[in-house]
């Protein structure tokens, strides 16, 4: 029973105490949290009160966010050097409380003598913002308060390295701070909100990644942008009403290119909202805002946009900015073929026009495409050793367009942290003939120069490199690549393909299915389905039961499968094993074929079968499954994603 409620004011200008007492740390679970808290794929993520941010009843709170916050400090104070002071920066979207969570940060922190440093002018940030600045301004460290595409009863919690990349080395550290806080009974001190000299609002990098932005994408893709600018082009833009707008109305300006009611870029549904608008939450059910979801693409209002001939395209991105979706339109006589490559196609019957909707893979393969064509004509391809890096669950479409140009693929376990994992191990080989070796067993070398041509995950992110260095402010430290998924990068490369068809008369489907056939693409349909564990709006009791029920079933899924990798690593005849998930087949399911080659991912497990592949993977931002598959035959992958779903495990 919750018997004690703590009443943190977060915007206090004053020194402040919080005494972790048994009567408080039984009120808030604390024992309970601690035991159970780890930083997951996309950082801590977890239950809030939306109307409440001092809740007890939730995990996401004003005191478990200064716990957090004071773990992290123990943590990088080891790390500092004599007579060195920390650097850190705190940003946040614009789910409920973040800016509490901000301060209530910012005010531990600066008790430890760090200095703060928080966004001026633009109250938001999004997380490819914060890496790019942590990075950029040579901090030691920083936080993005964001959940992303989950609904907005989440929290989130994403601290990142000196490089701007996800935690990975002091993981483990915090994890046993936070534990180690809790069951101490620790004091939490909290330096003043506004008094303090340790807390500045100078945070604005939009210059210098202005000028990075430009050298990644090359003056004559941004140069094929304005001129369709100048040909009445015009894109809509929806923000998801999150830390989107104001930022990038700022950067598309300094590029160049103008926004508003007259501009290139035109903003609907972009306003700052806690709750994004109701965008998702349909039939009674809040079904986030993944721009990826049918839920969200179909239902912002883009078909309207487009069919008036307000916009050529219409772009999505999350609250956060890190995913990515497009809504566009095209012939009507181009719907019966762009269907039958698998593109998702609303056709009107009074209309000569059609919407087509694309899927995260098909646009960075759309991408790719485009950029190796962009680069050839450029005379760079040959210049630099290009690669592709992609997670095991992302299409394998781009090893096909990527093995045409003998561009090599690396691909990684699924979580952006793991692209910048990579990109640390290339930029820190000695020998530039080092082999890589992918979690698939793949060996792959990269060259004397490389520079990445597209790194993406199928959910939506991806970043790009160019011929130049990412360089600090101090130029001592050049990276291939930004370490987070960036959707403003995203957005200026898919904005100048869809300049350069506007400018040569084509649409995205003309320039997706003349890719695909021409390229004769066996990887055509991919799919994934997502099976809930539990309803992650419950409450109290109800949602521990559930989510308890969720985790053993998830475990229990995830157990059977890594154990089969076990089986097949150790020697085991790929028959046996097939035998062994044919074994669980519900009534009536189609049988699996024989697998060829199977990998434990870490938190899923990849096989491989003649002629498709499929992954089954916990996801470290949602309670669900995940099914994973992509093939050149859709029967044949609904019937066997059926089949996956339905086994009794």
């Amino acid at each position: 029973m919750h018997s004690e409620k703590v009443d943190i004011k977060p915007y206090d200008d004053k020194w402040d105490d919080i005494k972790i007492s048994n009567a408080l740390a039984h009120s808030y679970s604390l024992e309970e949290w601690s035991q159970s808290f780890s930083l997951m794929t996309a950082g801590y993520r977890d239950q809030l009160n939306p109307d409440d941010a001092n809740d007890p009843k939730v995990a996401f709170n004003l005191l478990t966010a200064a716990i957090l916050g004071e773990a992290k400090a123990r943590v990088f104070e080891r790390k500092l050097k004599a007579g060195e002071i920390a650097q850190v920066h705190v940003g946040g979207e614009t789910r409920p409380h973040t800016q509490e969570f901000i301060a209530i940060l910012s005010r531990v922190y600066a008790a430890h003598n760090m200095i703060v440093h928080l966004r001026t002018r633009v109250r938001t940030t999004p997380i490819w913002y914060s890496s790019f600045g942590v990075f950029y301004e040579q901090y030691q460290s920083g936080d993005n308060l964001t959940a992303s595409h989950s609904q907005f009863f989440k929290g989130g919690w994403k601290p990142i390295d000196s490089e701007g990349k996800q935690l990975l080395a002091e993981e483990e550290e915090i994890v046993a701070e936070v534990q180690r806080i809790v069951k101490s009974r620790a004091t939490i001190h909290l330096a003043p909100w506004l008094s303090s000299e340790n807390i500045l609002h100078d945070f604005d990098v939009d210059e210098a990644y202005v000028a990075y932005l430009k050298s990644v994408l090359g003056e004559p893709l941004v140069a094929e942008i304005k001129r369709a600018a100048r040909e009445g082009f015009r894109c809509a833009a929806c923000p998801v009403g999150g830390s989107m707008k104001a930022t990038t109305e700022r950067l598309f300006e300094l590029m160049g290119i103008s926004t508003g009611e007259e501009g290139v870029i035109q903003y609907f549904l972009g306003e700052e909202d806690p709750h994004y608008h109701g965008v998702g939450q349909l039939h009674g059910h809040n079904h986030g805002t993944d721009p990826g979801k049918w839920q969200i693409y179909r239902n912002i209002g883009a078909q309207e946009i487009l069919l008036s001939d307000q916009a050529k395209v219409v772009f999505i991105w999350d609250p956060d900015g890190d995913r990515f979706n497009i809504v566009t339109i095209a012939s009507s006589n181009r719907a019966k073929q762009a269907v039958e490559l698998g593109l998702e196609v609303e056709s009107f019957p009074d209309s000569d026009k059609c919407i087509v909707y694309f899927t995260p893979n098909q646009i960075f393969f759309m991408l790719t495409a485009y950029r190796v064509f962009a680069l050839k004509k450029a005379g760079l391809l040959s210049e630099y050793n290009w690669f592709v890096t992609r997670s095991v669950s992302t299409t394998h479409a781009l090893d096909e367009l990527a093995a045409l140009e003998d561009i090599p693929v690396a691909d990684v376990r699924v979580g952006f942290k793991y692209m910048g994992t990579f990109a640390e191990w290339v930029e820190n080989r000695v020998d530039v003939n080092e082999l890589y070796i992918t979690p698939t067993g793949n060996k792959v070398i990269l060259g004397e120069k490389p520079r990445p041509l597209i790194m993406c995950e199928e959910s939506g992110g991806a970043i790009f490199g160019g011929t130049e260095l990412l360089w600090n402010k101090s130029r001592t430290k050049g990276l291939l690549t930004m370490r987070e998924k960036d959707g403003m990068q995203l957005a200026l490369f898919t904005l100048s393909l869809a300049a350069f068809l506007h400018n040569t008369g084509q649409s995205f489907a003309d320039f997706y299915c003349e890719r695909v056939t021409k390229n004769e693409i066996k990887n055509k349909y991919f799919n994934r389905r997502d099976v809930l564990l539990y309803d992650e709006s419950l409450g109290g009791a109800e949602r521990q039961a559930a989510k308890q029920a969720g985790i053993a079933k998830r475990d229990q899924v995830m157990a059977f499968f890594q154990n089969l990798a076990a089986r097949f690593a150790s020697g085991e005849s790929a028959d046996a094993i097939g035998a062994e998930i044919n074994s669980k087949l519900a009534e009536g399911d189609k049988p699996l074929p024989r697998p060829k080659k199977i990998f434990f991912l870490g938190d899923g497990t990849l096989i491989e079968c003649d002629p498709f592949w499929y992954v089954i993977r916990a996801s470290g931002t949602d309670a669900v499954l995940r099914y994973y598959i992509e093939g050149n035959d859709r029967d044949e992958l609904e019937a066997t994603q059926q089949t996956l779903i339905h086994l009794s495990i």
